[in-house]
Parts: structure tokens; sequence; C-alpha cells
């Protein structure tokens, strides 16, 4: 009778020592959890910092004056016949002396524009017989004044009419304006943004967007052609005098600020 005692205290023993490494185990799985817990907390905070950023939006421009490089004339030959053929042949004849004169001028480019043929109905209460009328343009340009403005003169006198006579940037001088006034804006940018962030207690940490713009181009500064034609009578050679244009550009930029 008194073994029987004795194995029923064994078997809870048993049990106890199988139930160990269930323990553990649970042990180690809340250990694990607890790492990656601690993980998200920490983006957590990440995200929490940058929510102390502040974005700064600024806009500045720049602007570079210089003189125009590039002289440009504007032509027209017109005539009238009581044919259009007639009319066409008076203009044509006309075009090709002063393109003549023009490319025997090192330096210019000269290129022939519009043309165009009209009919002009009889006016029979002034006595006007109908009439074709042709008319033709040729635009001029030089890169120094100095050689097309004498030029203008001998075209006058065959008989085509100034129409137009400007000073304007050519292409390639232009974009290197333009670089400098980008370049100009960019650190006017930088400037203020330096200014505001100290103003403000901040920092500038980085850079979000920049934006360049292109202002409007310069338009071309026209001469007077009143006094340009009334020099056709004594064929001397009219005056261009040079302004200064401004070449302008814009920049647009969004700064990021810390503490």
């Amino acid at each position: 009778m008194i073994p029987s005692p004795m194995r029923t205290r064994a078997r809870p023993a048993r049990h106890m020592l199988r139930g160990a490494p269930i323990l553990l185990s649970l042990l180690v799985g809340t250990a694990t959890m607890a790492g990656i817990t601690y993980a998200h907390a920490a983006d957590g905070d990440a995200t929490a910092a940058d929510t102390t950023m502040t974005k700064l939006m600024l806009s500045a421009t720049g602007t570079v004056h210089a003189p125009p490089d590039e002289l440009t004339a504007v032509f027209f030959a017109e005539a009238s016949a009581p044919t259009a053929a007639a009319a066409q042949g008076q203009v044509n004849t006309q075009v090709e002396k002063a393109m003549a004169s023009a490319h025997g001028v090192t330096g210019l480019t000269v290129s022939a524009e519009s043309y165009t043929v009209r009919h002009q109905e009889a006016d029979t209460r002034n006595n006007h017989p109908a009439l074709w009328i042709a008319r033709q343009s040729i635009r001029i340009t030089a890169a120094d004044g100095k050689i097309l403005l004498p030029l203008l003169g001998r075209i006058q006198s065959d008989n085509l009419a100034l129409s137009r006579l400007d000073w304007s940037l050519s292409r390639p001088h232009r974009t290197a304006l333009l670089q400098q006034a980008e370049g100009l804006a960019l650190h006017e940018l930088q400037q203020r943004a330096q200014a505001a962030a100290t103003a403000l207690g901040l920092k500038v940490t980085r850079i979000e967007s920049v934006n360049l713009n292109d202002q409007e181009m310069p338009h071309p500064m026209p001469m007077m052609v009143m006094a340009a034609r009334a020099a056709s009578a004594d064929m001397s050679a009219p005056q261009a005098p040079v302004a200064d244009q401004d070449v302008t550009a814009q920049a647009d930029a969004t700064f990021i600020l810390h503490p």
C-alpha cells in the first residue's frame, strides 16, 4: 500500500519538466515581438521628425543689360501696271538689283520675303484705270551696323522703300546673356533663403525643386522710318542709334528648412 502514493507524486514532476521548454519558448517569442515593436517606434520617431520641417517657396529674377548686336532692315518694292505680268516684272527687277547690291557686301544676311499680287478695280469717277499691283519685301541683317547703314541709301535709290529698321539681340548673344541672368536669379534665391531661415531660427538643409523661366524676348528697337524715307531724297544713310536691351530670367525654388 505504501508504493502507490510514491508513483502518484512522480507523475506531476515529469509533467513540470515537459512544460519548462514551453515556457522558455514563450519567453523567447516575447523578446522577438518586443524587438519588432521597437523598430516601429523608431520609424514613427523619424516620421515625427519630418513633420518639423518647413517648406520655403521663393521667386527671384535676374536681369542683364547689354547693347544689341544685330541690325535688321526690311525693304519693299512695289509696282503697278495694267497686267499682272508687267507689275511682277518691275518688282522682280527692283528686288534682284537690291539683293545683288546686298550680296556684294560681306557680313550681311539677305532673304526675300512676302510676295503679293492684287488687282485694283477701275475708279471711273476719278478716271483711274484698273491696275495690277505687285509687292515684295526683302530683309537684310548685319551683325555690324556700320556695314549695313551705308547700303540703305543705295537700296532706296533703286526705288525700294524702307519699312523697318531695328536693333535686336542675336540668338547666340541672347543665350549667353540669359545664362548670366539665370545665375543672378539663382544667387538671389540662395541669399534670400539663407536670410529667411536665419530670421525663422532654422537652417536650409536641401532644395526640393528649382524652376527657371525665360522672360519674354526683348522687342526689337525700331528706328524712325520717316527719317529713313526722307534720307532717300539726298541719298544719305539713315541713323540707327543703339540702346541697351534687357534680358531677364526668373527662378522659382522650394527650400526645406529644419531646426
